[in-house]
């Protein structure tokens, strides 16, 4: 039988699982379902990162030992991950024994084979996500991550010899399109041109980790402890190499590089892709951080949506490799819009139909067009592309094509004239449910489940997306999918002059250079025209009400200030992810524009 492996990045235990935690998760769940129903022998790992230096810290904090806040820490991240339901094969924890014991014999073998050695380092650290930074990686000195002065380490240390696998990891990447998006594969590139140094894999001064074998003054880098987690979770079994990785972009380094120079000194097989995915923000397109007050707690949103609509908003409002800005409303709009309107409406309305003139007992007649609508060919091949937006996309027009396939056949005038006919299009939408209850489940399980509990199915495969198999002969709606929910709406504060602004408001601004690659108009407003742009290592599309300005052909090559962290909004039917700098006065409008040598993303400070 075929095999798919796939992985989260293990997440450091230093607080509770937030919303990017569970949304790694979500989209790693809804690839090893999607497998499952294809008839694969699908594991998933997930877990925890256990020997940072920032455990000890939180630890004493607390009075505990850093197993004891470990284990607790642990058994929120269970439950969350239980909450959400997510299938996975195991929960990797790095203080387990097994995995312990392979990290000491992956390091040893690397030492007795010559490929680390001793020497000292001297360098900036961040310990919130354990990096090593150079001087020009730093922003006025801070973690580029976190915010926060790095430290200045000077400390006895053994060294891999990553260097020597500079060549043999560009090849790979390059030959086997290693890393998805592809911007971000040439971000890794590019910034391997500079230069792959020795890496630095261990502390001397540390008190939590596992000692060097070799040296037990030593305790190993939590990276070069965490990484091989994806072998110790497999290893004597048949999953290696692993399909797929998935992790943010922040430590697409680490899965790439370093990972990759691991696996190539110690002859072992390498992964087949590295899914990198965008950072999730918070309200206002902010990046979530607890000093903003803005992290969503997974737990919490749950008490107020259903999982199932958090898991398809997440997959369907952010396109798999971008950042993406969500809020309590953008769910709420979702859910009541697509959820409660698109697919409980069509549930509702079918399934009660057939209780009203057929009492839940329907027989097949003849076949009609309503499947052939659907092409389920092309939505696994996203899938297999890891187009998870577009494939959720392709499902919902099916979905519409179906609500369409009532209104068109007027079921409720058939009932008057034509009870045969009838019977036929009812058959139809219920066969139509039925497979759209296959193609949602590795999104929405639990309306899966219940749509398949209504109809009388179960054990339902992609096997079975074929018309006909349906015996449909006690139907009956059991409650409705989804429920409406209340948005409550904050009272517009009225405006009293202008205002002052605090400083710390004006630095929630994201401010970046942008290379304008290409204008076009607007293909249903006058006024607005709209612009593809590179912000250095990711590009979007922006749309500007600048087209009475400028010509299209004027703008391209500008180089021009955005608003990179506003929340995505659609205008006139064209989302827009961002919003960039214009002056103006009276009628006339000019773009705020830098010098061209300075090279896009650059930071506005």
């Amino acid at each position: 039988m075929k095999t798919f492996y796939i992985t989260t990045p293990i997440y450091y235990p230093t607080g509770k699982p937030h919303i990017g935690t569970v949304y790694t998760n979500v989209v790693c769940d809804a690839f090893a379902r999607w497998h499952k129903l294809l008839g694969e022998d699908v594991y998933f790992t997930t877990g925890t990162d256990e020997h940072a230096q920032k455990v000890l810290e939180s630890a004493e904090k607390e009075n505990l030992t850093p197993q004891k806040y470990l284990d607790n820490i642990a058994i929120k991240f269970k439950k969350a991950f239980k909450l959400y339901n997510f299938t996975y094969d195991k929960f990797v924890r790095t203080t387990d024994k097994k995995h312990i014991e392979y990290c000491k014999k992956l390091t040893q073998k690397l030492y007795d084979q010559g490929d680390i050695y001793k020497g000292k380092y001297e360098g900036w650290y961040c310990d919130s996500c354990a990096t090593y930074y150079t001087e020009k990686d730093l922003v006025d000195g801070k973690c580029p991550l976190h915010n926060k002065k790095a430290k200045w380490l000077e400390e006895e240390s053994y060294f891999f010899k990553m260097s020597k696998y500079q060549k043999k990891v560009e090849d790979y990447i390059k030959k086997n399109n290693y890393i998805l998006p592809k911007t971000r594969q040439n971000f890794i590139l590019n910034r391997m041109k500079e230069g792959v140094k020795d890496l630095c894999i261990s502390r001397s001064n540390a008190k939590w980790g596992i000692p060097l074998p070799f040296d037990e003054s030593h305790r190993i880098w939590v990276w070069f402890d965490a990484l091989p987690n994806y072998l110790s979770s497999v290893e004597g079994k048949k999953y290696w190499p692993a399909n797929v990785h998935v992790t943010a972009h922040d430590i697409m380094w680490h899965h790439s590089v370093i990972w990759l120079s691991m696996l190539i000194a110690a002859k072992i097989k390498l992964p087949k892709k590295l899914l990198v995915h965008g950072y999730i923000k918070g309200e206002g397109g902010l990046k979530m951080s607890k000093s903003l007050g803005n992290v969503i707690d997974p737990i919490e949103l749950a008490k107020i949506l259903p999982v199932d609509s958090i898991k398809y908003y997440l997959l369907r409002e952010i396109p798999l490799g971008q950042d993406g800005s969500i809020s309590e409303g953008g769910f709420i709009q979702r859910h009541n819009s697509e959820l409660v309107n698109d697919l409980g409406n069509l549930h509702s309305r079918t399934l009660s139909m057939v209780e009203r003139y057929f009492k839940g007992k329907v027989k097949g007649t003849h076949k009609d067009d309503l499947l052939k609508k659907l092409n389920f060919k092309k939505i696994n091949e996203q899938m297999l592309n890891y187009e998870l937006n577009k494939a959720l996309s392709d499902i919902w027009k099916f979905i519409n094509q179906a609500n369409k396939y009532i209104n068109d056949q007027k079921p409720w005038e058939l009932a008057k004239k034509d009870k045969e006919k009838l019977e036929s299009v009812m058959y139809n939408l219920l066969e139509a449910l039925r497979v759209i209850s296959i193609l949602i489940e590795p999104f929405m399980p639990d309306t899966a489940k219940a749509l398949q509990k209504d109809l009388k199915v179960k054990n339902q495969t992609f096997k079975d997306i074929k018309f006909g198999l349906g015996k449909y002969t006690s139907v009956k709606k059991s409650d409705y999918l989804f429920k409406k929910i209340e948005q409550k709406e904050e009272p517009i504060k009225k405006r009293e002059g202008k205002k002052m602004v605090k400083f710390e408001d004006w630095e929630k601004l994201e401010l970046k250079t942008a290379t304008i690659l290409k204008a076009e108009p607007h293909p249903k407003a006058d006024k607005l025209l709209v612009l593809q742009v590179d912000l250095g290592d990711e590009k979007r599309q922006i749309v500007a009400g600048i087209k009475e300005h400028y010509k299209p052909e004027q703008l391209k090559g500008k180089t021009i200030i955005v608003i990179t962290n506003l929340q995505p909004a659609k205008l006139r039917g064209v989302e827009s992810q961002g919003m960039l700098l214009a002056a103006s006065l009276d009628k006339d409008l000019g773009l705020v524009t830098v010098d061209k040598k300075l090279k896009p993303g650059a930071v506005i400070s």
